[in-house]
């Protein structure tokens, strides 16, 4: 029995020595948001994220967590079990539906009212297999402007 057990941790050791310990994180950003049902108290949103794998190793994905926050104030968020394999050296794009409700979209369309553009943060997680925690990302920007929506009145945007 005792050496049975020495045999299964030497081959677990010598299976996790194989593993690349130096590898990059990959690169998330927003690819595109869209409206994918509103009702009266909750509104889903599907966000597509790219996902940019810098290793020369291929990248398993398991899952994800995000929340959007737009002017600092949390917006929706949404998980997703969804696997894709990121090859070596190239990219992906992952959807996630995110959820919010009535009344901090109301908050945010009255707080962009006369201010000019919003600014948008994504945080979350991708869910690797080597690594129960996740490999956390974070992003910011500003949501693109919609014409007549966040301009004050009497501003144009001239080109």
């Amino acid at each position: 029995m005792r050496r049975l057990l020495i045999l299964c941790v030497t081959l677990l050791l010598a299976a996790c020595a194989g593993l690349p310990t130096n590898l990059e994180k990959p690169r998330v950003s927003l690819a595109g948001i869209s409206l994918k049902e509103a009702g009266l108290f909750e509104q889903r949103f599907t966000l597509t994220l790219r996902v940019e794998n810098p290793n020369n190793v291929a990248l398993p994905i398991k899952g994800l967590d995000t929340t959007l926050a737009v002017n600092d104030k949390p917006l929706a968020s949404g998980v997703a079990a969804q696997s894709v394999t990121i090859p070596a050296m190239g990219e992906a794009k992952l959807a996630i539906d995110v959820t919010s409700n009535l009344a901090a979209l109301v908050r945010q369309l009255r707080a962009a009212n006369g201010q000019g553009a919003p600014r948008y943060r994504l945080t979350g997680k991708l869910f690797v297999p080597l690594r129960a925690d996740g490999i956390p990302f974070d992003l910011e920007g500003e949501v693109p402007a919609i014409e007549g929506l966040f301009e004050p009145a009497g501003k144009t945007q001239q080109f």
